[in-house]
């Protein structure tokens, strides 16, 4: 796919499903950030569930941050989980150079699936709270800049359409001024002569 089409769905997709969202700024930014904060925790499984609880929770847009949870898909897990465990481990003060090397040689150990699953959450446990700590930090981190970023970003875009209502798109032309049967009063000079 050419970048310029990429570049054009994802502008479309920002514009049209978090800028024109018909909610509050703050909400519309809190349920981003709590999008892109879950979406650095080790829970892919249940990411998006856990976008719509937590922004109930704390009065988030529920829809707005739920498709930034794809970001984290089996393609960037890896490098998205090694950053956080990385991250974890400067505060935990463990090494974990061999982490994945232990996690990949896992899926080898074993006669059946379920041995090899075994010694998969074995490894991955051994690494579970420097991955945690870091998921943790890194998430707050992304969350809040995008929570600070979205928020200007939706007060700024509302400001411009509200001043330039030439900018507005085929679907939000303006409607013309209605027409009124009366004609039009004599303005307050005219009636004193």
């Amino acid at each position: 796919m050419p970048i310029r089409y990429i570049a054009n769905k994802i502008e479309r997709f920002l514009i049209y499903r978090v800028l024109h969202v018909d909610d509050t700024p703050h909400r519309i930014a809190l349920g981003l950030a709590i999008g892109i904060f879950v979406t650095w925790t080790p829970t892919m499984p249940c990411q998006m569930i856990l976008v719509v609880a937590l922004s109930t929770l704390f009065g988030g847009n529920k829809l707005v941050g739920v498709p930034f949870v794809w970001i984290s898909n089996l393609a960037t897990m890896g490098p998205i989980y090694w950053f956080n465990g990385y991250v974890g481990s400067l505060i935990t003060g463990k090494d974990i150079t061999g982490w994945w090397a232990a996690i990949l040689g896992s899926l080898h150990l074993g006669d059946t699936w379920w041995q090899r699953l075994q010694a998969f959450w074995e490894a991955f446990l051994g690494y579970f709270w420097e991955l945690a700590i870091g998921s943790i930090i890194m998430g707050l981190i992304l969350g809040g800049i995008t929570y600070f970023v979205t928020y200007r970003a939706v007060r700024g875009y509302r400001r411009f359409r509200q001043h330039h209502p030439w900018h507005l798109g085929h679907h939000e032309k303006l409607l013309p001024a209605p027409e009124t049967d009366s004609p039009a009063e004599p303005s307050s000079d005219e009636t004193q002569s």
